[in-house]
């Protein structure tokens, strides 16, 4: 690890990731600052440095992956907040600001069956090329994911091939929708983004 004060600024790639969880209403954000590219050697801003999502400053933290990375967790009463800005100041006082969206989706219980193509629809804004979706189903043995296939007007397609090796019963359930992008304001080394929406619990039966 290296302090960013020691690190050319240009070759600092920010990496940032935002989760909402409606089922606990928490928010974390976390940010991570590499040499040069996402594998890179990480950095920890110096005192002249500083990352804020919205009005909340990120905190220093550390795990056995990763030496330095900064954090953020809140209680986010009612509606998933739909935009967050991303403030990071670097050595040279240079402001990068990155605005976020994290993109929500719900569904209803529903039956799936093994025999036919399930088709399943969804409440959100349509499914882009650079999301993910994918539906966890849990009970007390197992757990499974899912990735179902995106189809036209807000639907979702859980092919038969993908429930044959699933019991039947009935799981909980959350769906996952996932946003990865490389557009991002950075210097010369660029950054990533991602957002990740996990869904309140769901009922669905397999049979």
């Amino acid at each position: 690890m290296i302090t960013s004060n020691k690190v050319e600024q240009r070759i600092i790639f920010p990496s940032y990731f935002v989760l909402y969880d409606a089922s606990t209403q928490m928010l974390t954000a976390t940010v991570t600052f590499q040499k040069d590219n996402e594998s890179g050697e990480y950095i920890k801003l110096s005192d002249d440095s500083y990352i804020f999502l919205n009005e909340d400053a990120l905190k220093p933290m550390s795990d056995k992956e990763r030496p330095c990375f900064y954090f953020l967790e809140k209680k986010e009463m009612g509606n998933c907040p739909e935009k967050l800005q991303f403030n990071y100041a670097n050595d040279e006082g240079k402001i990068f600001s990155n605005q976020l969206t994290i993109r929500t989706i719900q569904i209803s219980d529903v039956n799936l069956n093994k025999n036919q193509d399930n088709p399943l629809r969804y409440k959100g804004t349509a499914i882009d090329e650079d999301e993910t979706i994918t539906i966890v189903l849990k009970n007390d043995k197992q757990q499974y994911e899912l990735q179902p296939e995106i189809a036209d007007d807000n639907m979702l397609v859980v092919p038969a091939s993908l429930l044959q090796e699933i019991k039947n019963g009935t799981y909980e359930a959350y769906l996952l929708r996932t946003t990865y992008s490389t557009s991002v304001k950075a210097m010369d080394r660029g950054g990533s983004a991602e957002t990740g929406y996990h869904s309140k619990s769901y009922k669905i039966t397999i049979q």
